[in-house]
């Protein structure tokens, strides 16, 4: 917070005035907040571009990134030709033989 100095010397707190904690830069994108709880929003035109509703937070130098995560439903049909039943007695085989031994 800046602080004013008063006649008496002494430094008086300014509640209104905030300092920024990032460097001044030229605009190049929306600028977000981050409330005393740690939430910010996304402007919509962001969000809309992503499906995602969940984001990986990555610190990178100087600054935050944040990239989408896709969903598992998203994975589904990847491999067409995996059969699950045929996974599943895989399993079912590699554990009976380990518990054999």
């Amino acid at each position: 917070m800046k602080q004013k100095i008063h006649n008496s010397g002494k430094r008086k707190k300014i509640p209104a005035i905030r300092e920024p904690l990032a460097e001044y830069r030229a605009e190049t994108g929306p600028v977000i907040t981050v409330d005393a709880v740690g939430r910010m929003v996304l402007p919509k035109k962001i969000r809309d571009h992503y499906p995602s509703h969940r984001f990986e937070v990555r610190e990178a130098k100087g600054h935050i990134e944040l990239v989408p995560v896709k969903p598992l439903r998203s994975l589904l049909g990847i491999l067409p030709d995996l059969d699950i039943e045929e996974v599943y007695r895989d399993h079912e085989r590699d554990v009976a033989l380990e518990d054999a031994e």
